[in-house]
């Protein structure tokens, strides 16, 4: 009897076993087809190459101070918004903000999205005109997927008594369908949703300018998706502009499992080779690249404001659309991981420092790679392109060709502008003030602690196309996170440098030369690892240099 029963026992539970087999595996079809409607990748053309380019004579730091700026590629269309006060920050801070607080921030996850993703139909525009939210359920197999409506809000980004954000639109009772995630059919692997639009809004007269987030909402109040927007000033409503980085973003975007960096694959090696050599726009922002967003855009709109600096916004392709735009300002500012710039706004950035301009760099890893963009379906400036190899990019003239600005076949470094050069990825330690300058108030000797491993870094780049004048103001060696996967001929203590110049035309350029220093100078990032002491000299020292960069010229008094 024992014999059978324990016959019997077994027998149940290889039934139990396969039971939970079967149900696993039909999890996992589910979960698979919520990402697509096949069920195998179809299988890929290779790259195409060709012959290699030749190589480029280096462009010096002197040749660089005779750069134009690009012609507009079309007339610049001001914006319709409504005149700025002088004391706009102020009143804006005393609006009622959402009901957020900075434990909010910091457990936001934009980066890993559930229940509901979106994009949007434009990166940047004006009051007035009309923006297509494209949205879709997402994760539905998950166990905490909520059923129900939606809701859409546009939060502006800013300090508001310290809830970080204002709700000015909200949209509710949207039930989201699945909408289809496509895989890459093409030798550039490119993920490109050609979803059906859900609703559409208007950018309201009584909208201020700045930068927003669209975001969805569950029926129990958890905020799902987001997609960033720019909505611009009238030109010259503030001494600064800030430039967006939204070919960073999308460069890092790995929406449908692809992004510039990485592809499917057993492999490191493999997955590098399946990578996007176009990333669109026309899909959500998901993992690094939104992670982008809330490390270089939203932490630092919020320090911005709570300092009463009055600020325009626009975004990188802005720019390349209409170098003009420079004239407008006395600054202009790049936070965070400004790492892919087209030829174009390079130029239109050195060359607005040649007439005076000022530049801060709030980051590291700045004008890394010289990328291009292109129209999809939707519009203008939506589908980014980067080879990085000579060999593979279609395009071979030097000033086009997807590859890093130093590289010998483009030759136009970008630290022509910045006076840095890559010297870390992934390093983590300290930097201390090493040269305190007499118009910065910042004790010699401070030391800035806890920099996060997620850290690029930058030092001098010591070469003929490096600016003269250049001046330290902090540094420090670095760890890295792990040198054994380290690539790309980064030394193995790396050297961090913040620096500092000016030019002939008095413009001042200021390069922090670490991508982490927008996200620390708020406790709202979500990823920051500074102590509260280093935060506050964070502060005062891009809070001194903002607004000074405010004023044009001020080279022409800095000692």
């Amino acid at each position: 009897m024992s014999t059978f029963r324990h016959h019997l026992l077994s027998k149940k539970t290889i039934y139990l076993w396969s039971f939970l087999l079967t149900l696993v595996l039909v999890l996992a079809t589910v979960a698979g087809l919520h990402f697509r409607d096949e069920n195998v990748e179809p299988k890929l053309p290779p790259v195409a190459k060709h012959a290699d380019i030749p190589s480029q004579a280096l462009t010096t730091y002197a040749e660089s101070l005779a750069i134009t700026a690009p012609a507009d590629l079309s007339t610049y269309k001001d914006s319709t918004c409504a005149p700025l006060a002088k004391d706009w920050v102020a009143q804006e801070n005393q609006q009622v903000g959402a009901p957020y607080t900075t434990k909010f921030w910091q457990n936001l996850d934009i980066a890993n999205p559930t229940g509901s993703v979106l994009w949007l139909d434009k990166s940047s525009v004006s009051c007035g005109d009309k923006v297509t939210i494209h949205a879709s359920s997402y994760n539905t197999w998950l166990p905490n997927y909520e059923k129900g409506p939606r809701t859409f809000q546009a939060l502006r980004i800013g300090w508001y008594q310290g809830s970080g954000a204002r709700v000015v639109w909200s949209a509710a009772s949207f039930n989201l369908k699945r909408q289809r995630i496509p895989f890459a059919t093409s030798a550039t692997r490119m993920i490109e949703t050609n979803w059906k639009p859900t609703t559409q809004f208007e950018v309201g007269t009584d909208w201020k300018p700045g930068f927003y987030l669209i975001i969805s909402i569950s029926p129990s109040g958890t905020v799902e998706g987001s997609a960033p927007l720019i909505v611009r000033s009238p030109l010259g409503s503030s001494p600064l502009v800030l430039v967006h980085s939204t070919m960073t973003w999308s460069a890092y975007n790995t929406f449908g499992g692809r992004s510039l960096y990485v592809g499917p694959g057993a492999t490191p090696i493999a997955r590098r080779a399946e990578r996007s050599r176009v990333s669109s726009m026309d899909r959500p922002i998901t993992g690094s690249g939104a992670e982008h967003i809330h490390r270089d855009a939203i932490s630092l709109v919020q320090f911005m404001e709570k300092q009463g600096l009055s600020v325009d916004h626009i975004t990188d392709t802005d720019l390349d659309q209409w170098p003009s735009i420079t004239k407008s300002y006395n600054g202009i500012v790049y936070s965070g991981h400004a790492e892919y710039w087209t030829r174009r706004q390079l130029e239109a950035t050195i060359a607005a420092r040649n007439a005076g301009v000022n530049v801060a760099i709030l980051g590291g890893n700045t004008a890394y790679w010289q990328t291009r963009v292109q129209a999809s379906p939707i519009g203008n400036y939506r589908r980014v392109i980067e080879y990085r190899d000579a060999t593979e990019d279609p395009v071979i003239n030097p000033s086009q060709v997807t590859l890093q600005f130093s590289d010998k076949r483009v030759n136009s470094p970008g630290w022509l502008l910045t006076a840095g050069q890559k010297s870390g990825v992934h390093v983590y330690g300290n930097i201390q003030v090493v040269n305190t300058p007499p118009w910065l108030n910042i004790p010699t000797g401070t030391v800035l602690r806890g920099w996060a491993s997620e850290s690029e870094i930058e030092r001098r780049s010591n070469t003929s196309s490096e600016p003269t004048n250049v001046h330290v103001m902090l540094s420090g060696t670095m760890t890295l996170r792990d040198p054994k996967t380290a690539t790309m001929a980064i030394p193995m203590h790396p050297t961090q440098e913040s620096v500092w110049y000016t030019t002939p035309s008095g413009a001042a350029v200021f390069n922090a030369g670490i991508s982490m220093w927008s996200c620390d100078l708020m406790p709202t990032c979500s990823i920051s690892t500074v102590d509260s002491a280093t935060r506050d000299s964070l502060q005062s020292i891009t809070g001194q240099i903002l607004t000074l960069w405010g004023q044009k010229e001020i080279g022409k008094v800095l000692k």
